[in-house]
């Protein structure tokens, strides 16, 4: 056979092998690039996760999940079963109760105790802000939902507190029948070197 018929016939021997072997290999490589791989956050993407621990809506949180502190525990026995409660079955609400924490951590943490905070919101408006809807009748930003007490030693004596003074009683007792209409409630406690804060929410949809 002529040398130059034989180096062909190896040429195209060869690349037929070579081909044949690429079908083999190029499919394991593809199948290796669709492979999902988690990135690794690089330090722009890590510094911008950031977590609020602030009040969020109702939705995200499970009613298992929120658990009061002794004095709020306290403060809802008392709301509950005080046999001047005109509020036919009172109901706790994750919403209300995670703004009430909020706002009793807000006044200790910030140093102040007002309805309004600093940034001049009142309470109807950050129960809504957190998911829980007032009626359209309420105005946006104002207070016909929250009583607070400051410095009270025990929950006992915030409760009495709130009896014995006339504008609050009504709120917190639900003695007339805007309030007694609020059977959802959240009660809220915190304090620290500023001082003990106290907040009961009460709202309807």
């Amino acid at each position: 056979m002529p040398l130059l018929h034989q180096t062909s016939r190896s040429r195209q021997l060869f690349l037929v092998s070579m081909l044949a072997l690429s079908l083999l290999i190029v499919p394991h490589a593809l199948k290796a690039q669709s492979v999902p791989v988690a990135p690794t956050p690089d330090a722009q993407t890590a510094h911008a996760s950031v977590f609020l621990p602030l009040v969020v809506n109702a939705t995200t949180v499970s009613s298992s999940n929120w658990q009061l502190n002794g004095q709020e525990q306290q403060v809802e026995a008392l709301f509950r079963n005080d046999p001047e409660q005109h509020r036919q079955n009172p109901t706790r609400n994750d919403t209300l109760s995670q703004v009430a924490r909020a706002r009793a951590e807000d006044m200790a943490q910030r140093n102040y105790f007002s309805h309004t905070n600093p940034d001049g919101h009142l309470a109807n408006y950050m129960v809504e802000q957190a998911g829980y809807l007032l009626p359209d009748f309420y105005p946006n930003n104002d207070n016909n939902i929250e009583s607070i007490g400051k410095n009270y030693a025990t929950p006992a004596d915030a409760w009495q507190a709130w009896k014995n003074s006339p504008a609050h009683r009504v709120h917190v007792l639900g003695e007339e029948t805007f309030y007694a209409a609020q059977t959802d409630y959240g009660i809220g406690y915190a304090e620290n070197a500023n001082g003990k804060y106290w907040v009961v929410i009460t709202a309807r949809h």
